[in-house]
């Protein structure tokens, strides 16, 4: 876990505010930490962050969250030259996805959830071309990494494609399906983070992003892709909402 003080110097960083009452709140109350951090209880945690210290203070919350589940994995992405724009799109699509789960009413692996997160673009180390996952795949083949991990890294381009989109991106022939919901909850926010980062679709912010993802994969090529990644991505989606529904 990182040091108090850096928590709360990412914060400021990040927001102009260090956030310290909340980060205290987490991490200096010895007889009621382990609970804070606790994953299972994280959407309870996060409702009651959220009244505290609002919007922005809740997404720094979530972001202690992953640091600490993440810091030496953060490090490997780094020290094998990912470089610093794709580490951070990392680390929000794992805020992203944290902050998902917790509004989900199934069973989840939420360390899972962090970890495929951070590690989906471990190929960008290497390029940015469409073989980032096959190559990201290997090198955390080589690390030793999960099996679960594994295959977010291979699946997350496009979402799981077909064998036809396989050949056409002259990628590997295999089973790309997304089938747990710890995948496809990682694909998902990978997909949203770009929409509500790049800057293409005017006046789209976080909840934009989510409430009008089915227009804004419809309108822009970008996201959409064309029609059978269109169709997996609203299936997806369509499916995740139906979740939360049962939450």
């Amino acid at each position: 876990m990182p040091p108090f003080e850096t928590h709360l110097k990412t914060s400021e960083t990040r927001t102009g505010n260090e956030y310290k009452d909340m980060h205290d709140w987490l991490d200096n109350h010895p007889e009621s930490k382990k609970e804070r951090h606790d994953l299972d209880r994280l959407p309870e945690n996060r409702e009651y962050v959220r009244n505290l210290w609002g919007d922005e203070g809740e997404r720094e919350f979530l972001l202690h969250i992953v640091e600490d589940l993440a810091m030496k994995d953060i490090e490997i992405l780094k020290n094998e030259g990912c470089p610093e724009e794709a580490v951070a799109h990392s680390i929000e699509v794992a805020r992203k996805a944290l902050e998902i789960s917790t509004r989900i009413g199934i069973a989840l692996d939420r360390k899972l959830i962090v970890l495929g997160a951070i590690y989906h673009d471990f190929g960008k180390a290497r390029t940015y071309g469409m073989q980032h996952g096959e190559i990201g795949a290997q090198m955390a083949e080589q690390l030793g990494l999960d099996e679960r991990i594994i295959a977010i890294i291979l699946k997350h381009i496009r979402g799981g494609l077909t064998e036809p989109e396989a050949v056409e991106l002259g990628l590997p022939v295999r089973d790309y399906t997304l089938r747990t919901p710890e995948e496809k909850i990682v694909i998902y926010a990978d997909r949203m983070v770009d929409i509500y980062t790049d800057g293409i679709v005017p006046d789209t912010d976080e909840n934009g992003a989510e409430n009008r993802f089915i227009d804004i994969l419809t309108t822009y090529e970008k996201y959409g892709k064309n029609e059978v990644t269109l169709k997996r991505y609203v299936a997806i989606h369509e499916e995740i909402k139906g979740w939360m529904n049962r939450g």
